[in-house]
């Protein structure tokens, strides 16, 4: 007689841990006290920093496959490897439900980067969300959007009449900033991509800018 209870959901969460002890004991295996010391110098205050380089990272995700659960759980540890691997194990249909929160909870520009490359510009609406983020006057909102847009570019991504105001504005204010010089920097490299792909895209700033 059915009971009516779900027994899956308890199995599921025990194969999960099985699976992150799994990935620690691969972790340790390449561990690197030198770089973890490193890192820390550089400000990184994890509690634990195993310093494994980022392609032992990608070869440890490799041999587990991407799993929703096992990312999410994994980006809650306050550990540096844990969150890397939880954005090369996400699978590409939850992109859309963790980005904005994933950019909110980045501490460090490393899980940004990588965030950037590997999520927030595979979304389906990553041009218009990105430029949502460049304007947000949050500053890792604002880092992740404009490095977003650059990957966008580096891909010929083109923007509508519309949008490419929104971009000159956001450029401009964050050029202007002397406070957040590396979004600035940022700034600057996103315009530029999208500006070579086409010199009139060059003349329409250079002129929004001398207006």
């Amino acid at each position: 007689m059915a009971t009516g209870k779900d027994i899956s959901q308890p199995n599921k969460m025990k194969d999960t841990r099985e699976i992150i002890r799994n990935i620690k004991k691969e972790l340790r295996l390449y561990m690197n006290g030198v770089t973890s010391m490193q890192q820390r110098r550089l400000g990184m205050s994890y509690n634990i920093i195993f310093g494994v380089s980022f392609p032992h990272l990608k070869e440890i995700a490799g041999k587990f496959g991407q799993d929703a659960d096992v990312a999410k759980t994994l980006w809650k540890e306050n550990i540096r490897e844990s969150k890397l691997l939880a954005i090369l194990l996400l699978p590409a249909e939850c992109y859309a439900d963790v980005a904005e929160q994933w950019i909110g909870e980045c501490r460090y520009r490393e899980n940004a980067d990588h965030l950037a490359h590997r999520i927030l510009s595979k979304l389906p609406d990553a041009v218009e969300k990105a430029l949502v983020w460049t304007n947000s006057g949050k500053e890792m909102y604002s880092y992740c959007g404009y490095l977003t847009l650059s990957h966008m570019f580096r891909g010929g991504a083109a923007l509508t009449p519309e949008q490419e105001q929104v971009l000159f504005r956001s450029v401009a204010t964050h050029l202007a900033d002397n406070a957040a010089k590396e979004n600035a920097t940022m700034a600057l490299n996103a315009i530029t991509l999208y500006c070579d792909e086409d010199e009139e895209r060059k003349v329409r700033f250079d002129a929004f800018m001398g207006s």
